[in-house]
C-alpha cells in the first residue's frame, strides 16, 4: 500500500517539479538579454606560423607515406594532446574490429584528415582569424580532373590552440558540399564505432 501511495505522489508531484525546473531555464527577460559590447580585443588575422602549421599538415596528410597512424613524431608536432587522443581511440576502435575479423575500410590514417575517398588536386587559403589561443584558418580544397569529385570545391576551418609553445591541430570543420555533409574530425574519432 505504501508503494502504490507514493507512485501515486510521485506521478502528482513530478509535472509540479519539472514546470519549476522548466521556468528557471527559460530566456531572461527582454530587458535581461542584450548584446555586450565587443571587447577591445578583437579577433585579427591568424599569425604567420600558424598559417605555416596548417601547410606543412596539409602538405603531410595529401600523401599515403608517411603516415600519420605510424608516425608519432607527427601526431606530438602536428596535434594537440585533445585530438592525439581521440585518434588514439579511433586506432583502438579500428584494431578491435580487426581482432574480431572484422575489416572496416579504411584504416585510421592520413586519410581521415582528408575527410574524402579521394584527394583534391589544390587548396588555397581564403581566411584566418585568432582568438587569444585558437587560431581558425579556413581553406578551400579543390578536385580537379581524373578525380572522383570533378569541378567539386569545399570549404575547410582548421581550428588551432597554442600548445606546447607552437600551433596544434585540434579540430577540422567541413562545410555541407555537393559530395559531402558538414563533419567534425574531432568529434567523428570520438564516435566512431564502425556499427
Amino acid at each position: 500500500m505504501r508503494t502504490k501511495i507514493f507512485l501515486v505522489l510521485v506521478l502528482v508531484l513530478a509535472p509540479a517539479g519539472l514546470q519549476a525546473q522548466q521556468k528557471d531555464r527559460e530566456l531572461p527577460s527582454r530587458a535581461a538579454f542584450h548584446e555586450k559590447a565587443a571587447p577591445r580585443r578583437r579577433a585579427t588575422d591568424a599569425p604567420a606560423d600558424s598559417l605555416r602549421q596548417v601547410r606543412t599538415i596539409i602538405h603531410y596528410v595529401m600523401k599515403t607515406r608517411p603516415d600519420i597512424a605510424s608516425d608519432t613524431p607527427a601526431r606530438q608536432r602536428f596535434l594537440s594532446k585533445r585530438l592525439r587522443d581521440a585518434f588514439a581511440r579511433r586506432q583502438t576502435v579500428y584494431a578491435n574490429f580487426v581482432k574480431q575479423n572484422e575489416t572496416p575500410d579504411p584504416p585510421p590514417g592520413n586519410i581521415d584528415f582528408v575527410g574524402s575517398w579521394d584527394y583534391p588536386t589544390s587548396f588555397r587559403i581564403v581566411g584566418s582569424r585568432v582568438y587569444d589561443q585558437r587560431a581558425i584558418v579556413d581553406v578551400l580544397f579543390t578536385w580537379g580532373k581524373n578525380t572522383n569529385y570533378e569541378g567539386d570545391t569545399r570549404l575547410t576551418s582548421y581550428s588551432l590552440i597554442r600548445e606546447q609553445g607552437g600551433w596544434k591541430l585540434e579540430d577540422i570543420y567541413t562545410f555541407d558540399g555537393k559530395f559531402t555533409e558538414a563533419r567534425s574530425l574531432l568529434k567523428e574519432f570520438l564516435s566512431k564505432t564502425y556499427e
